[in-house]
């Protein structure tokens, strides 16, 4: 085999080398970007432990739990799509706050949910058409969690809501990446 011959396979072995470790450092780069994405660190909140939270966050008083078997009285929750729910509701005329929170078994489950949802702010709404609480009421999503919040501030509920599960997920990075 001639020096030319010679040359030209090591190159070419080099340069089929080089391309083997740069996709192989392209393959990891993707793969650990992809991890930190995913919700490695899964929520496992109770909705209780939720609702509970946002309650502290608010500065709410006088709320009242509603049991599971009652919410039903409220909310007309399709079967196979809660896995969890809680709800507090304040007695007080003039400073209604309903907050519920629901967790739902599959991400399948959360359309008939929110219509579900919906509905009952509906209703509710005709029911009391002068009530600023049910105009003011604030549905918000993070998986696998739905949030309810009929009070005068709900945005803020909404947030606080928001807050806790951020809470919750960054203390599990910080206790993930200390061990």
């Amino acid at each position: 085999m001639s020096n030319e011959k010679k040359n030209r396979n090591i190159t070419v072995t080099v340069i089929v080398l080089v391309l083997i470790v740069a996709v192989s450092a392209v393959l990891i780069l993707i793969s650990l970007s992809m991890q930190k994405k995913s919700p490695k660190n899964t929520l496992t909140l109770t909705t209780d432990q939720i609702v509970t939270s946002v309650i502290k966050k608010m500065n709410y008083t006088n709320l009242s739990p509603i049991s599971a078997e009652n919410i039903s009285r409220y909310y007309e929750i399709p079967s196979n799509t809660v896995s969890d729910s809680a709800m507090y509701i304040s007695g007080k005329s003039g400073t209604e706050i309903e907050l519920a929170c629901f967790r739902l078994q599959n991400d399948g489950a959360q359309t008939p949910l929110l219509q579900a949802v919906n509905a009952y702010l509906d209703e509710k709404g005709s029911l009391t058409p002068s009530s600023a609480q049910t105009a003011n009421a604030k549905v918000a999503t993070h998986l696998p969690y739905i949030f309810v919040a009929v009070a005068q501030d709900s945005e803020t509920a909404a947030k606080a809501f928001e807050a806790v599960l951020n809470d919750s997920l960054n203390s599990k990075e910080d206790t993930t990446s200390a061990k």
